[in-house]
């Protein structure tokens, strides 16, 4: 194997119920999309996924001696990842610190850090954060830290999560916030562990934030008001704004839309809203 690659394990989150399968039979879920995004921005890396949480997973045995990082995944799991049955997925990061490989966590990947490290979470009594996270703001400590090299200060990000960090530990620092949610992003605090994470999601496209939108395990989001700060026109439910985001991804004016919805640059300039992994994929060494 080229030793110039660099190779990353990408551990989905989802169990197989939530998983899609390709017309072949194979998972095509988030671990898939993940992998995708990270070839995009490094052409060289080379992907291996792992899948703690299906029942069988039809990958081989992850060999940890050809691993140079691993990037987990969100979730849309009905657990917490502190609880009994993140468990699997836990194992994996602990594996992975243990290696001292550098690890990224986006929103349940993140969650599972912390858990790991020592933080506590919890259901937010605000509600789920949805479709948009306005306004997350830099820490001191994330202002000079290398995830948010190249970020701006003020930024919105794609989100889609219930459960946030309550105590962020003594193992953490806290790099980011927003009104809704006092830890957006989190990096050890430890040398030897190597861990970033954020609450948000980096690696989606507004198409996957409207497939979540209209699953119907996450039907009761659509009723929440103010939908994650959208300002939603007249009779405008989680079905129109998912059309809208799709459209959002496709080629043509989309002004109107951007309008709508207050979309800036930070969310349509892909080098700014990846801007966090290819950040993470610069800093390991294969």
């Amino acid at each position: 194997m080229d030793k110039a690659l660099k190779k990353i394990l990408v551990v989905e989150g989802n169990h197989e119920g939530l998983v899609k399968k390709t017309a072949t039979g194979k998972p095509d879920g988030a671990a898939e999309q993940y992998g995708a995004v990270l070839k995009k921005l490094d052409r060289g890396v080379k992907i291996t996924i792992t899948r703690p949480h299906f029942a069988i997973d039809p990958a081989a045995p992850v060999d940890w001696q050809e691993i140079d990082g691993v990037a987990f995944t969100g979730a849309g799991v009905c657990w917490a990842a502190d609880t009994a049955e993140a468990a699997p997925a836990r194992r994996i990061m602990e594996t992975a610190f243990k290696r001292g490989l550098p690890v990224f966590g986006s929103c349940y990947g993140m969650q599972l850090g912390v858990a790991v490290l020592g933080g506590r979470l919890y259901a937010n009594p605000s509600g789920p954060e949805i479709a948009i996270a306005r306004d997350i703001r830099l820490s001191d400590a994330g202002k000079a830290h290398l995830l948010y090299d190249g970020k701006p200060e003020i930024f919105d990000a794609l989100c889609m999560h219930r459960d946030d960090v309550l105590d962020s530990g003594n193992s953490l620092s806290v790099l980011s916030a927003n009104a809704h949610c006092g830890v957006q992003a989190v990096a050890s605090r430890d040398a030897d562990i190597l861990f970033w994470g954020v609450q948000y999601h980096p690696e989606l496209y507004f198409s996957q934030i409207a497939d979540y939108l209209e699953r119907s395990d996450v039907e009761g989001f659509s009723r929440i008001k103010g939908l994650a700060g959208l300002s939603l026109a007249a009779g405008q439910g989680a079905t129109g704004i998912a059309a809208d985001f799709r459209q959002l991804d496709k080629e043509g004016d989309v002004q109107v839309l951007k309008e709508r919805y207050a979309i800036g640059q930070g969310l349509t300039d892909r080098n700014i809203h990846e801007r966090e992994l290819s950040n993470w994929l610069a800093s390991i060494v294969s």
